[in-house]
């Protein structure tokens, strides 16, 4: 069955080896109407919902130019299925989301705009996740906290990391021994003891930031994979190692990655939190998993796809995309 379907990614000089050149060209290879549509164009002109898009004709090449987008402010009605492979700058967000969130309710999404909105976070990991599979974490804006929290205990080990990044940006390894431990926690909680002493409350107003801190887990040294989740089956994904230098394994900032292998106690787990995750009205995502613990989330534009073909030389992007509209149409979102 063949499907109109508009891919909302952000304009960029050239396409690199990532979803924006993966999903469209999978979709247009696998006999599908696919457009391109640049996130960041979306409107609403006469209470439709438009933007900027340009019908794919061909399978996107790395290193080719972002195509023009010829059909200026064309509704992005006219489909049978957006999927959102793109964010948009922060002081944006609020009105990016509102206008996904009205086009969702006449276009069915991969993932809703109310899973994009709400789960993208490690604020949310456990509304899917049971709770047995969660490091022991806590999102807090209050210093004092999070300090006591991590001088409790010489043996416990923490990551800071912001509620809503991601790439590896402002994530912190500490313990009660790390000599850094306050300046640390102060930055990642907004500055705000310093900033209201320099400047005061009235005039900058709230300074407080909220934070997630996370208990180290060990073995994700050694047994960290990003896994793609199509619907509720494992469709790609990659092991990644920590480099000796860094608490931090994001194939991005240059760590070491190979061929992903799940253990059957992994793989039937990772069924099940997809099952749990399309109930939220999530179809495609990536998990950094650590069995029998969950990192994180990445739901946007989730890395594995790319990095698996580079690992082992196979393409499984027809693969995930075929799963993925079959989950949704057993789900009765497709017809």
């Amino acid at each position: 069955m063949s499907y109109k379907i508009l891919v909302l990614v952000s304009e960029a000089a050239t396409f690199r080896l990532d979803n924006h050149s993966i999903i469209p060209s999978a979709l247009h290879r696998e006999g599908h109407e696919v457009y391109i549509g640049d996130i960041d164009t979306l409107c609403v002109h006469d209470s439709v919902v438009v933007c900027d898009r340009v019908k794919l004709t061909e399978e996107y090449l790395v290193g080719s130019d972002f195509p023009a987008l010829s059909e200026t402010y064309a509704s992005a009605e006219e489909f049978d299925l957006v999927w959102v492979l793109a964010g948009t700058h922060p002081d944006a967000l609020t009105d990016h989301f509102q206008l996904l969130w009205l086009l969702n309710r006449r276009v069915p999404f991969v993932n809703e705009a109310s899973a994009l909105f709400y789960m993208n976070s490690k604020t949310t990991l456990g509304a899917a996740v049971p709770n047995e599979n969660l490091p022991a974490s806590y999102v807090s804006n209050d210093f004092d906290f999070l300090t006591s929290l991590v001088e409790s205990d010489s043996e416990r080990t923490w990551v800071v990391k912001p509620t809503n990044d991601g790439i590896g940006a402002d994530v912190y390894f500490l313990s009660k021994n790390e000599r850094n431990r306050s300046a640390l926690l102060q930055s990642a909680t907004g500055n705000a003891a310093p900033r209201y002493g320099r400047y005061g409350r009235d005039i900058i107003g709230m300074a407080k930031r909220y934070t997630a801190v996370q208990e180290y887990i060990p073995n994700v040294r050694s047994n960290e994979k990003r896994v793609i989740i199509a619907g509720d089956v494992p469709v790609s994904g990659f092991r990644r190692f920590h480099p000796d230098h860094d608490d931090r394994a994001n194939v991005t900032l240059g760590a070491r990655f190979e061929a992903l292998t799940l253990t059957p106690e992994e793989d039937d787990f990772v069924r099940r939190l997809g099952k749990r995750m399309m109930e939220l009205g999530i179809f495609y995502s990536g998990i950094d998993l650590a069995y029998p613990y969950v990192m994180e989330f990445n739901l946007v534009n989730p890395g594995g796809l790319s990095y698996a073909y580079r690992a082992t030389g196979v393409d499984r992007s027809s693969e995930a995309v075929n799963t993925v509209l079959a989950a949704l149409r057993a789900s009765g979102k497709l017809s």
